[in-house]
């Protein structure tokens, strides 16, 4: 049970109300300053309705700092997440939520200070950027609400910014042969990219056992990312292993770039024979090269996985080839990021279903000229 006293302050004049309470474990607790009686009535009966119905939650819960418990949370995604996506929540962590969040009480994050923050920092950053930082501070607030600091989540129902996916670039299959033409000692590797659509990190990582001559595959085992300043080998994207087909004229391009290596062997290295680095547009990078003396349009080199999937589509591929093709969690996913280019599929279901209309007319007209004779 809970009881209500009134009290005075040192000045010996101003009165005020406490509650003293005992929590689910029969622990004496006491809240002070309720300036009205029916103040301390009201919060007196919120708390006898969450004890008994085993939803209370300490008022001094709350006090910690959200700097405390994101380095908590920060902790308990190590091991459970890749290297690269860790250090992805660290950055973001430490330049915007740690900043702005860090010494403040959990219990005290209000929903419009939350969307205040997302807003202001997505007219600074980009979609991407801000949602990131949203997405530590919702980790940290869930964790608060599963442990029973808090019992709402004042980060619920924050409206983000929403990503405008830029426009691609597909090239075609004389583009991509162009393009590999003039990269030099990388042609197989441009050949692989734009036409079988492996991600750039599983190419890096490609070994010479990976490849199964005999069945037409590569075999995506591992992948070589880098997580801040750091390069590491580890498994693909969301850990999916898969088989992708390769096309003969890919296959006898890796096949004689595979000469005279052993099983462990990259498949692809630098001039050092260490792994590859991913290359951008602009520099003085080989890719950079190759884009200018071959005058495709200008596409970022993951953007060739796209171009493989594009080839596929047009070449009659179905949305679960491609899916598994390219490694990704579902055909649903599949259609929203190539949903455009099955577009022209729907053409064909038109012809498709016109041609299966006329057959079948024609064949119950059949059977009623058939029957109209035999009368």
């Amino acid at each position: 049970m809970a009881s209500i006293y009134k009290y005075t302050l040192k000045d010996g004049v101003t009165k005020r109300y406490y509650v003293s309470y005992r929590d689910p474990a029969h622990k004496q607790h006491v809240k002070r300053g309720f300036k009205r009686k029916h103040d301390a009535e009201d919060f007196m009966h919120r708390v006898e309705i969450s004890v008994a119905d085993s939803d209370y939650i300490d008022p001094k819960a709350g006090n910690a700092l959200v700097s405390d418990l994101g380095k908590s949370w920060l902790r308990g995604k190590r091991g459970t997440i890749k290297p690269k996506y860790l250090g992805d929540l660290e950055t973001s962590w430490n330049i915007h939520v740690l900043p702005e969040w860090g010494e403040r009480r959990i219990g005290d994050i209000r929903h419009s200070e939350v969307q205040a923050w997302v807003s202001q920092l997505a007219g600074k950053r980009s979609p991407t950027i801000t949602i990131r930082a949203f997405g530590v501070l919702k980790g940290i607030c869930d964790t608060a609400v599963a442990d029973g600091l808090i019992r709402r989540n004042p980060v619920d129902k924050t409206r983000l910014p929403r990503k405008v996916r830029k426009a691609r670039v597909y090239l075609t299959v004389s583009q991509v042969m162009a393009l590999a033409n003039e990269s030099g000692r990388y042609r197989t590797l441009i050949l692989l990219l734009g036409f079988c659509g492996p991600r750039w990190g599983e190419a890096a990582a490609l070994r010479v056992k990976n490849i199964d001559f005999d069945r037409h595959r590569v075999l995506i085992r591992s992948s070589y990312v880098r997580a801040g300043r750091e390069h590491y080998e580890g498994p693909p994207k969301t850990w999916e292993t898969r088989d992708i087909p390769i096309p003969d004229m890919v296959l006898e391009a890796l096949r004689k770039e595979c000469e005279g290596k052993g099983a462990n062997d990259l498949v692809f290295t630098n001039v050092k024979g260490e792994h590859i680095r991913e290359q951008a547009m602009d520099g003085n990078g080989w890719y950079t090269g190759a884009l200018k003396r071959s005058s495709v349009p200008r596409l970022a080199i993951h953007d060739l996985r796209h171009t493989a999937a594009s080839i596929a589509i047009s070449s009659g591929a179905n949305v679960k080839a491609v899916q598994r093709m390219l490694g990704h969690k579902s055909a649903a996913m599949t259609l929203d990021t190539y949903g455009e280019l099955f577009d022209t599929d729907l053409d064909s279901v038109a012809v498709n279903v016109n041609r299966k209309i006329a057959e079948e007319m024609n064949d119950d007209n059949k059977v009623i000229t058939k029957t109209e004779k035999e009368q």
